[in-house]
């Protein structure tokens, strides 16, 4: 099963994204879920690349994407902020459509951000 989850530490101003595990849905190398899986992670992954680069995140992001093993950190600016969010969201979206369409293979847990959680 792939454990996906996404959360935020306000306190650090970090948000993040965890991928674990496999789905076992095919033959490795052929596992459809375990490709779609890798590609939100890619994606978000170059996305917060693109914000560092534009200079929009505090310090360089953690980027860790391993078989089986993903990690994607960043600790965007103030005024960044929504922009990181929102390409973290956009990866929720995907990973949330996985979940449903195949949730003996899938596990998700979505970020919960409220107003009072994003920097001051």
């Amino acid at each position: 099963m792939i454990k996906i989850r996404f959360y935020a530490k306000p306190d650090r101003g970090t948000l993040h994204m965890t991928i674990r595990g496999h789905a076992g849905a095919g033959k490795k190398g052929e596992d459809l879920v375990c490709a779609g899986a890798t590609m939100l992670a890619y994606t978000l992954g170059q996305a917060v690349e693109f914000l560092f680069l534009d200079g929009k995140l505090r310090r360089k992001p953690k980027l860790k994407i391993r078989e089986g093993n993903c990690e994607i950190i960043c600790c965007p600016n103030e005024d960044s902020y929504g922009q990181a969010l929102m390409a973290y969201w956009v990866q929720q979206c995907g990973a949330q459509t996985l979940a449903k369409n195949f949730p003996e293979n899938v596990h998700l847990d979505l970020i919960r951000v409220t107003d009072n959680d994003s920097p001051a």
